[in-house]
Parts: structure tokens; sequence; C-alpha cells
């Protein structure tokens, strides 16, 4: 009756779940094949090559390896220059002031608050190679401070051996089942424009309310930084086309500016929705409905370029056609600023979903044919930011746990001392960008114990006892080289799974001549250790920041944008305001401690902040261009300057009101007889109305008006 029953019910799906192993399981497994390999490559090499350390060329392996050949390709890039100029310094320090340790100290602290700081100052493997510019002076430089002559020789050796451990990696990552990046770029690309029709399609979801439920933040705002850095790593493979990372570059500065104004108008609508003004309501659900109708897509669809050519006409005929009905409704209630500031963001969002429709069918044409139909003027990059204060404490961070340990060494004349200085080195450099460096640090901990206890039953039972040549080494080792590999794919255990593989490659008696000390082995782990804890000291030292003072120094630097744009050069274009922004923003919410209500409020001020700084931008630019200047429009200026410098409530009162006078003043002003001179007037007047709504709707304006830290 069971068999019955399931056959009845229809055969075993095998065919799908063979398929979602092939697209989840296999790719795992092949890395593991490809990491075991790469590793006992570079163990042989280093053997054959009589290498003093050949565990530093199996640890690069491990460190550089990655499913994509892109990245392995882009982090052994920076690991061999971080590399190179570690070795450098190293000679340069030794070579002047081995003989004074004062001066040795001095510079010693200084090169690795440099490093420090570089390293979170920089994005994507860029900050790696100053990671290991700091901790190849502590690996070159300290073991020889007795017996500086020997610097050359370490430094050759340690090049030598991270050489040998890139080209294994390289090598192995590029030949044996290759996965491009560019082939998850594109899948990430499709998912993503897929969610931003389905965005801007729910029209039940745009006009409801913003509540706790409802947010502005998550429809569609992620991803950005991410994608930014796959389309620079995909850049050091094998093929890559520029016209393609160009493509790549205007689809993620196009999707950042629909993620603005989309958000932004539906800020707007909840703001009509709450004055309960229905009858606008409905008018703007008339106006928008075609827009939704048009990007309505059947879900799992697959859009092929005749698909997404008809979407693009249709976009135009709708464009064409409510230009008029935009302008009609304008002269119907052209005194209610937020109907005109949504209106205005309903046109404006309908041209951004056309350019990014436009920009994505020019990308499907170009896989498939080698060529797009865009001609990109230049190419758009993506700007980053840094707050200082944080670039400072990681440098006092990075210095200060070098002189601690330092200190530790002088006051304990312990040998092995100087492993526990590597060791915190280490975890300053490689842990200072994590959102929780204390719970990286813990679990660090926890994987370098276990990989103690597993080389301890290498080194003094399984190597003596069954490892007679390279062959029968390379089958003890291939099980836990396994392992280490799977642990790196698993997404919970990042930094276990590094602390894992730095120790037992620490520890594990992989010398040209197998020797083996126990007191040795017993003192270098317990230096190692020691090392760690003050390394996770100096995050509780040094880390001043908590979830109110990390709103209080974003809503700075936000106001101070919005200064600067008011004041600065005109060159200034939309698509650096919103990366640099958004990478402010993300690297806060990741070192801030910002909870989730307070994260939220974070990207509505930086939504806030990139709509008034191009609206500001816009009206500068246009202001230009007209023959009779407007003081009311500098006067304007100047008061958004002063309010967003020090913001007070009489300085909040002071800049509604002009913005309403310069608005009406605009709106009852003659129509001049130069055509282009009239449309400069009327994008004046709705950039003023529109800074005068986002103003006036405190919740998304960065005053710290609320707590949302509690």
């Amino acid at each position: 009756m069971a068999v019955n029953s399931l056959g009845m019910g229809g055969a075993i799906p095998w065919k799908r779940t063979f398929h979602e192993w092939l697209s989840l399981d296999a790719p795992v497994l092949i890395y593991m094949v490809k990491v075991v390999i790469a590793a006992l490559m570079a163990l042989w090499m280093a053997m054959t090559l009589n290498m003093p350390d050949p565990r530093t060329a199996i640890f690069t392996v491990f460190i550089v390896m990655q499913p994509q050949s892109g990245l392995v390709f882009a982090k052994s890039y920076y690991r061999v220059l971080g590399t190179l100029a570690g070795v450098i310094v190293s000679l340069v320090i030794v070579g002047m002031f081995s003989q004074d340790p004062v001066w040795f100290i001095t510079f010693f602290a200084l090169w690795i608050g440099f490093a420090t700081a570089a390293g979170f100052k920089y994005r994507n493997f860029q900050f790696y190679g100053f990671v290991l510019a700091g901790y190849t002076l502590c690996i070159v430089a300290l073991p020889v401070i007795e017996t500086p002559l020997d610097v050359f020789d370490i430094a050759v050796s340690r090049f030598s051996e991270v050489i040998v451990g890139i080209l294994c990696a390289t090598v192995v990552s590029d030949v044996l089942f290759p996965r491009r990046l560019l082939d998850a770029l594109i899948t990430s690309e499709q998912e993503r424009f897929h969610n931003v029709l389905a965005t801007l399609s729910d029209l039940d979801s745009l006009f409801t309310p913003l509540d706790d439920t409802n947010p502005t933040v998550g429809r569609f705002s992620n991803g950005v930084v991410g994608l930014n850095a796959a389309q620079i790593n995909s850049s050091f493979e094998r093929g890559t086309n520029h016209k393609e990372q160009q493509h790549y570059q205007y689809l993620n500065h196009e999707y950042m500016n629909l993620s603005t104004t989309y958000h932004s108008l539906k800020s707007i609508l909840s703001v009509i929705n709450e004055h309960d003004k229905k009858e606008v309501i409905e008018t703007l659900k008339q106006l928008y409905a075609p827009i939704a109708t048009i990007l309505t897509i059947p879900a799992h669809t697959l859009l092929t370029p005749e698909d997404l050519s008809m979407i693009l006409s249709k976009l135009l005929e709708v464009k064409h056609s409510l230009s008029l009905r935009y302008e009609q409704e304008w002269e119907t209630v052209e005194d209610d600023r937020e109907f005109i500031a949504a209106t205005y963001l309903m046109n404006r969002l309908l041209d951004e979903v056309h350019n990014h429709c436009a920009t994505y069918l020019s990308l499907l044409k170009h896989r498939l044919s080698g060529r797009g139909s865009r001609t990109f003027g230049q190419m758009v990059r993506f700007s980053t930011h840094t707050d200082n204060v944080l670039v400072a404490l990681a440098a006092l961070r990075g210095s200060g746990v070098l002189l601690l340990t330092m200190l530790f060494w002088m006051g304990s004349g312990w040998p092995y001392a100087t492993l526990t200085i590597t060791m915190a080195v280490v975890i300053g450099l490689l842990l200072g960008t994590l959102p929780s460096p204390l719970d990286g640090v813990k679990n660090f901990f926890k994987g370098a114990i276990i990989a103690l206890c597993v080389a301890a039953l290498y080194d003094f039972y399984l190597i003596p006892a069954y490892a007679s040549d390279m062959v029968t080494l390379g089958l003890l080792l291939a099980p836990t080289l396994a392992f280490i590999g799977w642990m790196t794919t698993r997404p919970a255990l990042p930094i276990f799974s590094f602390g894992f593989v730095f120790m037992f490659m620490s520890q594990c008696a992989l010398d040209p001549f197998y020797k083996i000390e126990p007191t040795k082995f017993l003192e270098s782990s317990l230096a190692a250790l020691i090392g760690i804890a003050f390394g996770g000291l100096a995050y509780i030292l040094v880390n001043f920041w908590s979830c109110s003072l990390t709103q209080q120094r974003v809503a700075k630097i936000l106001r101070r944008q919005i200064v600067t744009v008011c004041e600065g050069t005109l060159k200034v274009e939309r698509s650096a305001l919103e990366s640099t922004g958004r990478d402010l923003v993300q690297q806060f919410s990741t070192q801030g401690r910002l909870n989730m209500r307070s994260s939220r409020l974070v990207f509505e001020w930086l939504l806030s902040t990139l709509e008034i700084g191009r609206a500001i931008l816009a009206i500068r630019r246009s202001t230009q261009g007209l023959s009779i200047p407007h003081p009311t429009i500098t006067m304007v200026l100047d008061s958004l300057k002063h309010y967003f410098h020090t913001p007070t409530a009489v300085d909040k009162e002071a800049v509604l009101l002009l913005l309403h006078q310069s608005f009406e003043e605009l709106r009852t002003f003659p129509r001049p007889s130069e055509k282009g001179e009239a449309k400069r007037l009327k994008l004046i007047g709705v950039e003023l109305a529109l800074i005068h709504t986002v103003i006036f709707n405190s919740t998304t304006f960065p005053l710290l008006l609320e707590d949302s830290c509690r």
C-alpha cells in the first residue's frame, strides 16, 4: 500500500533533486577538491624548492582561494603588493634602526598604525594589501631583531613562499572547473532587475503609509556596494570586456538613482496620506497606474531583448501621454507643494526606469552578440568616503596593541613573545572592519583552540607514525585540508575557519625535515593565544562607538555634505553623491552598533540628504542659465547652508518661510518668452517645493529628533 500510494502520488522528483544538488552542493564539493589540490601542490613545490617554511605557501592558498576566479586573482594581486611592501619596509627598518630600540619601536608602531588605518579606509581587497603590509613586518623583522643580518634571507623566503602559494591557487582556480565572477554578476544583476520591476509595479505598496511594518528600507536599496565590489574584482578575469564593465557601472548607478527617487516618492505619499488628502492620492494613483501596469511581469519570467524593447516602447508612450496630464494637474493644484513634488518624482522615476531598462537591454544584447544598443560617454565611478574619526581610531588601535605587546615582550623577556606581537597585530588588522570585532575575536579563538588539538594530533602521532614521503603526508593532510575548505564556504564560520587554518598552519610540523619539540609547541601555542587575547583587549579599550554616537556622527556628516553642495563646485555629479553617501552609511552601520530601528532611521536620513543635495545642485545649475538673477533663490541657498551647518528650530522656520516665499514668487512671476528660461524657472520652483516637503517632514531629516537607540 505504501508503494502504491507513492506511485499514485507521482514519481520521485529526481531531476529536480539532482538539479538542486548540482547548483548547491556540487560547487562546494568542487571547491573543496580544488583547495586540497592547490594546497598539496604548494606543499610539494615548497619542499621541492627546499623553502624553510612550506606552511606559508599552504596558508597563502587558503587565504587567496575563493569560489570565483576573479576573486582569487584580485586577492592574489593585492597580497603580492602587500607582502612586497611589508618586506621592503622590514629591510629598511631593520637596516636603519636595529641597534636603536626606541626608534625601531617608534617606526614599527607608526607603520602598523598606518597599515591599520589604510586597511580600514580602502575597500574590496585593497584593504587586504595593507593588512599584509602590516603583519609581514612582524613576520620578517621581529625574528631577526638580535641577528639583523638574517633579515634579507627571511624576507626572500617569505616572499618566495607567498608567490608559490599564489601561483598554485590561481592556476588551479583558473584551470580546474573554473567559475567566473562575471557569470555570478549577471545572475545577480538579473535578480536585482526583476526586483526593481516587481517593486515599481506594486501600486498598493507604494501608496501604503510608512510604519514599522512597511518601512522604506529594504524594498530595493541593498547590494549597491557589494555589486560594485564584484564588478571591480571581475576585471581581473580573462576575457573581461571593457564595454560590459561600463554596463555594470551604469546599471549600479541607475539603480541607486531609482532607489532614492522611489523612497523619496514613497515618503511624500506617506505625508499626503497623513494629511488625509484622499482626492490627491487618488489622482496620483491614476497618474502612476499606467507605469505599474507596464512594469508588471509574471513571476519567474526570463525577459528577452524583445520583451524589454516592448517595455521601453510602452514606457515612452506613457511618458508622452502623461506629460500633458501632468501639466493639467499642475494647473489645477499648483499651490499644493506636496502634489507638485510627488508628480515631479513620478516623472523622474519614469525617466530613470526607462534609462535603466535601456541599459539592461543593451547589456543583454552585448552578451548575446557583442554589440550593445547604448553608447556611454564616460565611465561613472563609485566614490567612497570614510569618516576620519573611524580611521584615527583604527590607527590608534593598531599602534596601541603593538606597543602594548612590545611592553609585554620587554617586560617578560620571553622569546616566544614575538609570536604574541604578530598574532595581536593580525587580529587588529584583519578583524577591525567586521560589524562586531569582539565576536570575531571569540570565534577566531575557538577555531585556534580546536586547531591546536588537531595540530598536536598530527605532530605527535600521525606524521611521525604514518608519513614517510610526500604521498603519505598528502594523504594524511587531505581530510583536514578538505574540512578547512568546507568551513570557508559556510557563511556562519568564516572567522572560525580563519582562526583554525591560521593556528593549524602555524603549529603543524610541515617542515622540510620533520622536527617537533613539545616544549616549543606548548610555548608557541600559548604565545599565540595570548596574542589573540591582546587583540581582543584592544577592541575593548579603543572602541568608543555607541548607537547614539554613531547617529550623531552620521547626522553631522550628512548635513556637512549639503553645506558643501551649497557652496562647492557644480562639477559634482549625482552619481558621486549617491555612491559616497551609501558607502558612508554602510560603513557606519557595520561599525556603529546600530539596531534595526536606528539603521532604518539612518538610511532615511541618507535618502533625504541625497534628495536635497541633488535638488540644490539642480537649482544652482538652472540659476546659471537665467538672464535675470533672482535674489530670493540665492537667499534660500544661503539659508539652507546656514541651517544645515547649525540646525535649530528657529532656522528651520526661517528656511521653510523662505522656501515658501520663493516658491510663490516663482509661481506668480511672469513667464519669460524664451522657452528655455521658462523651463528653468519651472524646474527651480519644483525643486524648491520638493526641498520644502522633505524638510517639513522631520522624520526623514538628520536632526536626531528621535532616540531610536533605546
